[in-house]
């Protein structure tokens, strides 16, 4: 197919005659997910079993919303997938005429259509065209490059006209770009022909966000185009980071063996509960979010923000809008992850896991309250399929043929979690359950059942129950204010995120007491505060959501009156910032470029104080480095090794990547992550992803700027797992990968850290 085009954003129409005309062979097989090579691609191939009648969820993909057509002077658009349409319907005529926009991009798309025909066989064509310009620029840019790399971006000018054509060409690069050779800005490109040039640029120690762009004028024709670079630092990364809500306190940390620019060091203290939950699903945006519970700690704090803003009749509108807006697509995503079977499972697939339905009703349940509309028949469905499994005994009953290694949770703990979430979702038709549970925990003595069972306790007005069990759990407090869990959570959380898990239950059950235990939730809140980390987060996204909830209840209910204050920093014993606030202050207070006063390696102190306060803000310290000595944690369980084949390759060649992940220990572990790096100059295979997925050797990936992300649903004792990525050698240059790491979802305070070295891409020799 052939689409002529014009240098502006457009519609296209095609006609395709679908549904019977052209039925496949086996018309039993499943019907294939739309092969766009989008960078989520992996996560939405389910690795089900080959049955009939078996079909994937709609997928969607993001469409700028463009209301006219328009001369574009810089493109900026680059989508993979530019249209897609899971439902389109076609009348006896066997024709239909779609419109949609494409990209910006000058280059051939590739459309396919399948569907179902009215005599149910299955239909499949696939049709190319392109668009291209009377001119036209094009080149590859990384989206992200590390410091000391050096690149060569390979830029053609095309000249589709029947005349010579001179113009000016004007380059505008980040400031971590340093030019390595003048490139001449007048270019002259015959009729017909096209003509590469290179822009070779050496990566400086300059770490962030900037944009690159290219525009070519020549005789009232040109093009031109934007694209955002990020430059990491090399090495290995390190965080040190602090929080707390006190009048005065200091911290000491040590630096060693650090890369050149890559010091950042930030602090932040938080007006209102609406800056902590901002900060929180900022943090998370930070890693992969490609599972269930991933996207409910991006979309569940915006549903606790709407909610707060209610309860305290906020005039926020600008904030109320952001959130409403957010909460509607993470709901959106939430919903595609149902199993067909019923229920919810991490990537959708069968058979639903008990314990994350249960988390998902509650979760639905919340955002409801906070006037997002959610399906009720999906809420409904979803509710008699988790009832079902009730064995009668007071628990309930696991699917038997599940494939998700959650099997080493313990009944106590999933039915004592199932129970609390519907409790707290509003649903009391769980007296015997409840019982059952209640009273295992008291029998028990576990703070995570404990505090479970306290707030299911008052959800259903039990209230002498939940006297009961929160004089027990409240003996259980540790010094430090915090409740630790005896075994292991709901998702096998063990280590900081099971503490973190249990002291958000425990601080939710005393805010629901009739009789408020003021000094032990006072401790409570204040520990849960210092184990936030410099991003905003609180370790696992289950200890994330726990932890951002109970902030969020203790706000409402605390009350507190706001008062003018200043916040005094300190570095090596010297004052180096000073910020002022008022009473009623919305915005978070921060403090960027704090890397400026820390004097390179070695020992140094911060120290954070408020100045004419009663009531000092909580707040964060963030510092963050990159070492070039790997910094593994000897108490993850999962060991990592990359290695590439080549350190050297032409463009256009192939380099495998090879990625060895192996179980330490001799007893199976849930929820195994492998973020791989790959090199700048190089693009990853999507056909290769989805392959390897399908053959088992990772459950689901994603890819997220430079890496990789494979996820597990876990790993048997001593396994190890080979994944081998045949990288394409794209742009000329020297490059370093990002630093690889795995580690236990659950437990990622601890990771194993590995790296490549330095491979060369030659440039292609004509």
């Amino acid at each position: 197919m052939f689409l002529k085009t014009k240098r502006k954003k457009y519609k296209k129409k095609e006609k395709s005659k679908v549904a019977g005309d052209k039925a496949l062979a086996h018309a039993d097989r499943r019907l294939r997910a739309f092969e766009a090579d989008d960078e989520m691609g992996g996560l939405d191939n389910l690795d089900q079993p080959v049955v009939k009648n078996v079909y994937y969820r709609a997928r969607q993909f993001y469409a700028p919303k463009y209301e006219k057509q328009e001369n574009v002077e810089n493109r900026t658009d680059f989508r993979n997938t530019i249209y897609w349409n899971p439902n389109v319907e076609i009348g006896y005529s066997g024709k239909k005429t779609i419109e949609f926009y494409a990209s910006d991009d000058i280059t051939s798309f590739r459309t396919t259509v399948e569907g179902i025909g009215s005599d149910g066989m299955v239909g499949r064509v696939e049709k190319n065209f392109f668009s291209q310009l009377p001119f036209a620029m094009s080149t590859k840019i990384p989206v992200e490059v590390a410091t000391e790399d050096f690149v060569s971006i390979p830029l053609t000018l095309k000249n589709n006209t029947d005349g010579p054509l001179g113009g000016v060409i004007t380059i505008t690069s980040p400031d971590g770009l340093k030019e390595m050779e003048k490139v001449p800005s007048v270019q002259t490109i015959m009729p017909g022909k096209a003509k590469t040039i290179y822009l070779d640029y050496k990566v400086l120690d300059k770490i962030g966000y900037g944009d690159f762009t290219i525009s070519f004028k020549a005789c009232g024709l040109g093009d031109a185009f934007t694209q955002t670079i990020r430059i990491v630092p090399k090495g290995f990364p390190v965080q040190t980071s602090f929080s707390a809500q006190e009048v005065e306190k200091e911290y000491e940390f040590e630096i060693n063996k650090m890369v050149n620019g890559s010091l950042k060091a930030t602090f932040a203290a938080y007006p209102n509960v609406v800056n902590d939950l901002m900060k929180g699903i900022e943090g998370i945006l930070q890693e992969p979010y490609g599972c269930f519970e991933q996207t409910s700690c991006t979309a569940y704090p915006n549903a606790m923000v709407l909610d707060y803003l209610k309860t305290t009749d906020s005039k926020d509108t600008k904030t109320l809008a952001k959130a409403t807006d957010l909460l509607d697509r993470g709901y959106k995503r939430l919903t595609s992850f149902e199993a067909s079977e019923k229920g919810y499972e991490w990537f959708g697939a069968n058979p639903g896991h008990e314990g994350l339905t249960a988390y998902g009703i509650m979760e639905f349940m919340d955002m409801k309250k906070a006037g997002q509309a959610v399906d009720q028949k999906m809420l409904d469905r979803t509710s008699t399929w988790l009832m079902s499994h009730k064995d009668g005994k007071g628990g309930f009953a696991r699917e038997k043929h599940a494939y998700h290694d959650f099997g080493r949770i313990s009944d106590d703990i999933l039915n004592a979690y199932i129970v609390y979430a519907l409790a707290e979702g509003g649903y009391t038709d769980i007296k015997k359950e409840f019982e059952t549970s209640y009273k295992k925990a008291v029998d028990s003595k576990d703070p995570y059942m404990l505090a479970m069972m306290t707030n299911a306790a008052y959800s259903l007005k039990e209230n002498s129950k939940g006297d009961e069990a929160l004089k027990t759990l409240i003996s259980k407090q540790d010094k430090d204010g915090g409740f630790n869990g005896l075994t292991h959570s709901i998702t096998y959380s063990q280590g900081q995120s099971l503490y973190i898990e249990t002291t958000s239950l425990a601080i939710m059950a005393m805010l629901k007491a009739p009789a408020k235990s003021a000094a032990e939730l006072t401790k409570a809140v204040q520990y849960l505060v210092s184990t936030r980390s410099g991003s905003g987060v609180f370790s696992s996204t289950q200890g994330t959501i726990l932890a951002l909830k109970a902030l969020t209840e203790y706000a409402k209910a605390s009350k507190k009156t706001t008062e003018d204050g200043t916040i005094a920093i300190y570095v090596d014993g010297k004052k180096v910032i000073e910020k002022n606030y008022k009473a009623g202050d919305n915005t978070a207070i921060t403090a960027d470029g704090l890397e400026q006063f820390i004097s390179g390696e070695g020992k140094h102190t911060v120290k954070v104080k408020y100045i004419g306060v009663k009531t000092p803000l909580p707040y964060s310290l963030a510092i963050n480095w990159s070492t070039s000595l790997p910094n593994s944690d000897k108490e993850c369980n999962i060991d990592l090794k990359t290695k590439l084949a080549s350190t050297t390759a032409n463009v256009g060649e192939t380099v495998r990547l090879t990625a060895t992940i192996s179980n330490k220990k001799d007893i199976e572990v849930p929820s195994t992550m492998a973020i791989i790096g790959i090199p700048a100059g190089f693009s990853i295979q999507p056909w290769q992803l989805k392959e390897l997925q399908e053959k088992k050797v990772f459950d689901y990936y994603e890819i997220k700027g430079n890496n990789v992300a494979v996820y597990y649903r876990g790993m048997a004792a001593k396994a190890v797992k080979e994944i081998n990525l045949d990288l394409k050698a794209e742009m000329p240059g020297e490059y370093d990968a990002p630093a690889s790491a795995a580690y236990l979802y659950y437990t990622n305070e601890f990771k194993t850290w590995s790296g490549t070295n330095k491979i060369t891409i030659k440039k292609a020799t004509s």
